[in-house]
């Protein structure tokens, strides 16, 4: 691999005289060429509030534009007040245990109104168009994902062009500057276009595109619902600032000439105000951003994006291996990557791009990050790009605590607080129940009524599980005024439970009486019919498993809802054990029936990760049931084998690991999934992208190298074997503590502590076990011996 690494980067030197050095480029993604039309080939930019995909084009700049709350359709209730006339029969099919026949009567009456829901659609672009010139040489175009700033250069007619931009959370606006090394010579056209409707308008530096949401007849797509009429509208606004030169405003485009450089600042808004209220004024938006940074040049906007950029995404660094393959463009070494070379600084990279991605896409103020995150050039996406809440808008958020990103998990429990209010009048219309839930599938309009099918809608814990999110972001920070905020959002969630488990008769235990393993089915012995109706499912179970006790020890800590409590911990003693089937794995219902079509199933072991009522330690023989589980399992690039590299974690499983580390860039499907920028695509609908697997593998190497569930710190618990030399700093873990690890030749040389609550703490590594107590805000340094 050395031989083969040294000829690829004397190669790249031959074809790319641009300097590159090898060093201190632990976030940076490059290449020497510009992408192409293919989506995943630009580098993603974003602040939360909008995304933008930048394609480094010499000719033809296309910047891609999403907003966050820019979404198809209007303001809608899915509940269907008939719904509950039609709960009792469902439940008696249930335990007459005909479960097909229940199925077919929830598709048939027990589901949202209409029973799709909408999708998440793009902006526009903003387009630069230059003028011809001569050969184009020493092309470079990079994304540091430290500073969040993309940087594309090259040399044309013996002028050497850059591009520098990048969005800014603190300015609410996308900047970019466009220079040369020769006075003059900056020359561009910038345009604006949107597929929807749009008025476009240009008057002194200022170029402003209105829109207003419609269906478009694309092509036809059964998730998502069909809305006659106009929907949200937007402004796109983009100020041109030149240095020297000329500037003029045509009917549709800004026009700049011989300038020395010249700086765009966009921003976008809509008319959304909250799920139930698109009365904003997007116009009023632009111009109060755009007052705002009025006056400010390209040096300050910059030095104020980077203090909030690079202050979140430098809390950590992963350095893995000793980072010669810098020198290689990244598109290479994914090339190489899909050939099963080994890289293990472009995996520590992948690490980052999910930390990057988070920063990008979900802040205080923006809509939660989606299932592609925040960038999307689809007006019919995979899924809709929606909330998938059966798993894949909670891996999103999974890395965010542990990678010491807090502050990026609030447009998530603001989504929470939205779904807890709507999800009380499905509670109340479907179930006849006080609390709140909501099922699989959520949209900006907040539906929390069942959709799309029973075999895949059918499930209502959504909630429940969103609530870990709430709990988890209290034991990272232990930040008593949000557990009290958000307390009665997880008593809601309990209380829905507490209304709806009843006494099973053909088990005895309190079940949900209609349920499902999310998108998993079963065959029952001698009927080839596969079912996914089931009562309480083994992930149903865990989830309760995980609520509860968090919900009591909230009481506790809040010194409320005693009785409350007392009601939660005698339900924890009626439902269903965890159970073990004949072939030594954890079931995933409450009989051993036999496993459907995998597709991505993984449910049954959630009590494992990123529950953790399955633990290594404390239930050795569930979590041997669980690993006999996992042993079979293929590895694919879908976002359940970054699940399974977190389980395996768990697990303490290095060789497993490293070995799905590896794999899923070498399967025939990853081949075609993971672009050049490392962005998960989705396998269906080429030309998409799905950004779940992403955040969850960024998830998975953090559980490789640090993990807290367990009452105690575990240094280098699943460290991939491949990783032999490499550090970490800035990793957190529960109770408060702020970690860094350095080790070589695959072991622990030294570990830095430092607790930030002062709480005393226990530290595992290899077998040792030793306490601690420390002050808050000093730090301990352990050798690995834990001397």
């Amino acid at each position: 691999m050395k031989r083969i690494l040294h000829c690829l980067i004397l190669t790249a030197i031959v074809s790319c005289s641009q300097s590159v050095t090898p060093s201190s480029r632990e976030m940076v993604l490059w290449y020497n060429e510009p992408a192409g039309e293919v989506w995943l080939d630009g580098l993603f930019i974003g602040n939360g509030y909008m995304g933008g995909n930048v394609f480094g084009r010499v000719e033809n700049e296309r910047i891609a534009l999403n907003e966050s709350t820019f979404w198809s359709g209007r303001p809608h209730d899915y509940n269907d007040p008939e719904a509950h006339r039609y709960y009792d029969q469902i439940k008696e099919l249930m335990y007459d245990k005909k479960y097909k026949e229940a199925e077919k009567l929830v598709d048939e009456h027990f589901y949202g109104k209409p029973a799709n829901q909408q999708t998440y659609v793009p902006v526009g672009d903003l387009l630069l168009d230059f003028q011809p010139g001569g050969e184009v040489k020493d092309y470079y175009r990079e994304l540091d994902m430290e500073t969040g700033i993309v940087t594309v250069n090259y040399i044309q007619d013996g002028v050497k062009m850059t591009r520098e931009v990048f969005m800014s959370y603190p300015d609410h606006v996308m900047v970019m500057k466009l220079s040369a090394d020769k006075p003059g010579s900056v020359d561009v056209t910038a345009r604006l276009n949107s597929p929807f409707r749009r008025k476009i308008a240009a008057a002194g530096n200022r170029l402003t595109m209105n829109g207003t949401w419609s269906y478009l007849p694309t092509r036809i797509f059964d998730l998502i619902a069909k809305v006659e009429g106009d929907g949200m509208s937007f402004q796109t606004d983009l100020v041109a600032l030149p240095e020297k030169g000329t500037l003029e405003a045509t009917d549709s485009s800004l026009v700049v000439k011989g300038a020395n450089s010249v700086t765009f600042v966009l921003t976008i808004a809509t008319n959304f105000v909250n799920y139930k209220d698109i009365s904003g004024d997007p116009s009023a938006r632009c111009e109060k951003i755009l007052s705002l940074v009025k006056g400010k040049g390209y040096k300050q906007l910059k030095e104020t994006h980077l203090k909030d950029f690079s202050g979140l995404m430098g809390r950590v660094h992963l350095r893995v291996g000793d980072g010669t393959a810098n020198a290689l463009p990244t598109h290479v070494r994914v090339a190489a990557l899909k050939q099963g070379e080994t890289d293990t600084d472009l995996q520590a990279k992948l690490f980052q791009f999910g930390r990057y991605i988070t920063v990008s896409s979900s802040r205080e103020g923006s809509e939660p990050s989606n299932l592609q995150g925040r960038w999307s050039q689809d007006l019919l996406p995979n899924w809709g790009s929606k909330y998938t809440l059966n798993v894949n808008t909670e891996m999103n958020y999974w890395p965010s605590e542990v990678t010491n990103l807090s502050e990026c998990t609030a447009p998530l429990f603001h989504l929470i607080e939205d779904l807890a209010e709507n999800g009380a009048e499905t509670a109340r219309l479907y179930y006849d129940a006080d609390g709140w839930v909501s099922h699989h599938n959520t949209d900006l309009w907040r539906g929390t009524a069942p959709v799309d099918a029973a075999r895949y809608g059918m499930w209502p814990m959504s909630g429940v599980w969103l609530c870990q999110h709430i709990w988890e972001h209290y034991l990272f920070t232990e930040d008593l005024e949000f557990l009290k905020k958000y307390y009665p959002l997880m008593k809601g969630a309990a209380e829905f439970l507490l209304d709806i488990l009843e006494e099973n008769p053909n088990y005895g235990y309190l079940t949900i009486p209609f349920s499902m393993s999310p998108e998993q089915g079963y065959f029952i012995d001698g009927n080839p019919e596969e079912m996914f109706l089931a009562p309480s499912t083994t992930m149903d179970n865990a989830l309760i498993r995980d609520l509860f006790p968090h919900l009591i020890e909230a009481a506790r800590l809040l010194d409320v809802d005693s009785d409350f409590s007392e009601k939660l911990s005698d339900v924890l003693e009626k439902i269903p054990p965890y159970m073990i089937g004949e072939n030594g794995m954890l079931q995933g219902w409450i009989e051993d029936w036999t496993r459907g079509r995998e597709n991505h199933n993984w449910s049954g072991t959630f009590g494992l990760y990123p529950g953790n009522s399955i633990t290594l330690r404390g239930t050795p023989e569930l979590a041997k049931a669980v690993e006999t589980w996992l042993e079979p399992r293929p590895v694919t690039v879908f976002w359940n084998s970054a699940i399974d590299i977190c389980q395996w974690a768990r697990l303490e499983n290095g060789e497993k690991t490293d070995e799905i580390l590896r794999k899923i860039f070498m399967t025939p499907a990853g081949r075609r999934r993971f672009g050049p920028s490392g962005f998960g695509n989705n396998l269906h609908f080429s030309g998409s992208n799905q950004s779940d697997i992403n955040f969850g593998i960024t998830a998975a190497i953090a559980e490789s190298l640090l993990q807290s569930h367990a009452g105690e710190i575990s240094i280098l618990p699943a460290l991939p074997v491949s990783w032999k030399d490499g550090s970490v700093s800035g990793l957190k873990a529960r109770g408060g503590y702020e970690v860094s690890i350095s080790w070589a030749d695959g072991k622990m040389t030294s570990c830095e502590i430092k607790s930030l609550l002062g709480h005393p703490f226990t530290v595992r590594y290899a077998g040792r076990v030793k306490d601690f107590s420390l002050a808050a805000g000093k730090s301990i340094k352990l050798g690995p011996g834990l001397e």
